[in-house]
């Protein structure tokens, strides 16, 4: 079963969404094969790194390399972002918002597809210019997320 891919954003040909991590082993060749054909062209991986271990991550980069696609790791643990690691997780999501109006083709995983994903999508449409109200109705349909809430918010009022 190959997860299906949220698109969540549209900039000109620049797209970002989330997706799930594939059940069992991970990123086979198929499944690259299939995000690649979408046109992903940079896969963000959130996953900690017993999570990637686990899943046998590794063989994954060099398989998406070959087909042209970026594999971006950035663990995060899943209870949140620690704020000593909020200026990297800023970074990232500015690197992501630039290759999303280079127009390419952004895709973030974390294990389930929600948590850790929505807040790097989340703060990536910010950085994109969008209200961070807005940001998580387009990422979480209109779900609760309280964490990537408070955190989006607190960031904006610093940035103000």
């Amino acid at each position: 079963m190959t997860a299906s891919l949220h698109v969540i954003f549209g900039m000109g040909t620049g797209r970002l969404a989330t997706i799930a991590h594939p059940r069992g082993d991970g990123w086979a060749a198929d499944r690259l094969s299939a995000l690649a054909a979408d046109g992903v062209s940079v896969l963000v991986s959130a996953l900690t790194a017993p999570e990637q271990q686990r899943m046998g991550f590794d063989s994954t980069v060099a398989a998406a390399a070959a087909l042209g696609v970026e594999i971006v790791t950035f663990p995060l643990g899943e209870a949140g972002v620690p704020r000593e690691e909020a200026a990297q997780v800023v970074l990232l999501a500015g690197r992501l918002a630039a290759h999303v109006r280079a127009g390419r083709f952004v895709a973030i995983q974390c294990f389930g597809g929600v948590g850790r994903s929505t807040l790097l999508a989340c703060l990536t449409l910010v950085l994109l210019g969008i209200a961070p109200g807005d940001a998580l109705r387009r990422v979480t349909g209109g779900e609760p997320a309280p964490v990537t809430r408070d955190w989006l918010h607190e960031l904006v009022l610093q940035k103000a």
